[in-house]
């Protein structure tokens, strides 16, 4: 975790969202050394300071945050914070085996 946060902080001191972070867009550099971690597919990724976003709500149900399945004006911008989420939920999977969301759309 602390070298998925460590890329996220750097991401967002760069100006950058990923908006999609899930376990599958995690990668390791080195065979068992969980601290060296890359982050991939940047496809749904965006420059934080846009005035509108390409893809406003976009995501991997059971990921997303609250802010970007919920916001109702498309033409609104939120924060670097959802990655964070997607992080939490993340760390979640990794304690304790499952999804804290038993569901696979976003209703």
């Amino acid at each position: 975790m602390k070298g998925l946060l460590l890329a996220i902080k750097h991401m967002n001191d760069n100006d950058i969202m990923h908006r999609d972070l899930k376990p599958e867009n995690i990668l390791f550099r080195v065979n068992n050394d969980f601290s060296s971690v890359s982050i991939a597919d940047f496809g749904l990724g965006t420059i934080i300071s846009l005035p509108k976003y390409l893809f406003v709500r976009c995501g991997t149900p059971g990921y997303v945050a609250p802010e970007v399945v919920n916001i109702k004006d498309l033409n609104a911008t939120y924060g670097p914070i959802c990655d964070v989420y997607s992080l939490g939920i993340i760390f979640h999977i990794m304690l304790l085996g499952k999804s804290p969301f038993p569901g696979k759309s976003y209703t």
